[in-house]
């Protein structure tokens, strides 16, 4: 769980969030923790999440 996220990481997060995936099944899947996808999820609501590929 104490692992650095990368771009390909954050890029997943997103995708399944979009999705409509519960937090806690993403962190699970990704093996992430699970206040990061909450971050994640607020930053992307908030409009302050931007993900170039």
């Amino acid at each position: 769980m104490n692992k650095k996220m990368n771009k390909e990481d954050v890029i997943k997060i997103v995708y399944l969030l979009k999705k409509g995936e519960s937090l806690t099944g993403i962190a699970r899947s990704t093996n992430t923790n699970v206040m990061y996808v909450s971050v994640i999820r607020k930053l992307m609501v908030m409009d302050l999440l931007t993900v170039k590929k």
